[in-house]
């Protein structure tokens, strides 16, 4: 079974909905208050499928908050804060520390405090986070066909990173060569400290129709947007020289590569009025136009596209 398998036994047993505007299926459930939403997510993260070895305890303290915040601003919201849920296998006073500060940092960051959370022990070290946020206007998934779909800022360098964090595993690059193409290919940063884009998506909102986070992948949250018609050129003006040169340099398919490189949070949007959206993020984030939201089919230069992306496995 699969995540997805999962979650369609659960959602069909949970009947009862009363008060909910929408519930299972988006970034965020959403619950409407006379003039405001509220939007709620959660993302729970184990230390052996979520936290690459490479991160230090205060990355690791930043990454469970920008997972949930990310979702916050892929409803076009502002965050209110957040609860955090800890398990530990065998606490450590000294990563505890640096885990909390790092919570703390990037929670300034968003303007999203801690309100607070639960421990308990655990297997591995567990983080679950529950973020929430506000809006006049929550912005959901699906486009409408004949509209553009776009994407904040640059994406493929996540995927890079975790392939050369593999090729490190595999011995087949040592500390000194590893090292070495750190320096040369500054692809790392996003792995260890990605951003959620909580003031894109405030700029963004009434000015787009539909939005997500990348978080598992283009291949896979390109699907939100209903049926597409991408323009490999056009994905390719989001992807940074480093990339470029990265998957040159190591026999890597640029497209594919960039089309599977999750957990960017980037957010995935269509509009119908791409300078207007452009206009709102001018000094604040670049944004380019991948596509169209179509009748029919799921296509990249008009061959099919598999959904390959990450999803949880049993």
């Amino acid at each position: 079974m699969n995540e997805l398998d999962i979650i369609k036994i659960i959602s069909k047993n949970l009947s009862y909905s009363t008060g909910v505007e929408k519930g299972i299926g988006d970034d965020c459930a959403v619950f409407k208050f006379e003039n405001q939403h509220l939007v709620v997510t959660t993302d729970m993260m184990f230390k052996s499928t979520h936290f690459p070895k490479i991160l230090t305890p205060f990355q690791i303290g930043m990454r469970v908050v920008t997972a949930n915040v990310s979702d916050i601003a892929a409803m076009c919201a502002k965050p209110l804060g957040m609860v955090i849920s800890m398990g530990f296998d065998n606490p450590d006073k000294k990563f505890i520390e640096e885990m909390s500060k790092g919570i703390n940092f990037i929670s300034k960051e968003y303007e999203c405090p801690i309100a607070g959370g639960d421990t308990n022990k655990a297997p591995e070290l567990t983080l679950c986070g529950t973020a929430f946020g506000i809006t006049d206007n929550p912005v959901y998934r699906g486009g409408t066909i004949g509209e553009d779909i776009c994407i904040t800022g640059d994406v493929g360098k996540v995927n890079c990173a975790l392939k050369l964090l593999e090729m490190k595993d595999k011995g087949i690059l040592g500390n000194t060569k590893f090292e070495k193409i750190i320096s040369e290919f500054p692809i790392m940063q996003k792995l260890a400290e990605p951003k959620a884009r909580v003031k894109e998506g405030l700029l963004l909102n009434k000015s787009i129709t539909s939005c997500c986070d990348i978080s598992d992948g283009l291949s896979k949250d390109l699907n939100y947007t209903g049926n597409f018609e991408i323009n490999s050129k056009k994905l390719l003006n989001s992807v940074s020289k480093e990339v470029v040169e990265f998957c040159e340099k190591y026999d890597m398919d640029l497209v594919n590569t960039v089309l599977n490189s999750g957990e960017e949070f980037e957010l995935l949007f269509t509009t119908a009025d791409f300078k207007k959206a452009e206009e709102k993020l001018k000094g604040v984030n670049s944004v380019t136009r991948i596509g169209k939201v179509v009748e029919s089919g799921k296509t990249v230069d008009g061959k099919s596209m598999e959904s390959e992306g990450y999803v949880h496995k049993w």
